[in-house]
């Protein structure tokens, strides 16, 4: 890994550091903190690994590793952390309804979308694993991922807590901006090389 690659490194670790700090001053009953911090952590996780999407040799140049490796490590990471939350938020409310996606109204369904987000993940996350054994149809279930973390940021948006904190608000709307530029970028990537065929 050369000097950029530290230097990159060490801006995603402050986005992970940011977010929990800010998180953790804000205090709450340890359950609830763990909630809202696997809330964040996924978040920057999943999200990160999708802005790599149009940098494949630059990853590499960059980290030493090859794409697919760093981009599962975050991956990984944020699958892990956006499971959890769900599941401490169950036990906290000591219910599985936090399971059940709500469409009553739109603003339920927006308020609560990280429910939806959670099995679009699930969706995507699995397209990817299968991605060898349905090489032509596994992309678009994989890019649900973006539609997920649209969703999460608008349901942290209008219930979560720890975005009031202008500095958490500042970095998951940032790294949200980046992400769409990422899949723009991806799509005319995509575009020009179909193109030059």
């Amino acid at each position: 890994m050369d000097r950029r690659g530290y230097l990159l490194a060490a801006c995603m670790a402050a986005l992970f550091v940011g977010v929990s700090t800010a998180a953790v001053l804000r205090g709450g009953a340890p359950l609830a903190l763990a909630v809202r911090l696997f809330a964040l952590n996924g978040f920057v996780a999943l999200a990160i690994a999708a802005c790599m999407s149009p940098f494949l040799r630059e990853i590499r140049q960059v980290f030493g590793r090859p794409f697919i490796i760093v981009h599962h490590l975050f991956a990984a990471f944020g699958l892990t952390a956006i499971l959890l939350h769900p599941v401490a938020a169950a036990v906290r409310a000591g219910s599985l309804s936090v399971f059940i996606p709500v469409f009553s109204s739109l603003q339920a369904f927006l308020a609560l979308g990280g429910r939806v987000a959670f099995y679009l993940i699930l969706i995507a996350v699995a397209a990817a694993v299968l991605r060898n054994r349905y090489p032509a149809v596994w992309r678009p279930f994989h890019m649900l991922m973006y539609a997920a973390l649209a969703l999460a940021i608008v349901h942290a948006t209008l219930i979560g807590s720890d975005l009031v904190n202008p500095a958490v608000r500042g970095i998951l709307y940032a790294i949200f901006v980046v992400v769409v530029a990422a899949l723009l970028l991806k799509r005319r990537q995509r575009y020009l090389k179909g193109a030059g065929k």
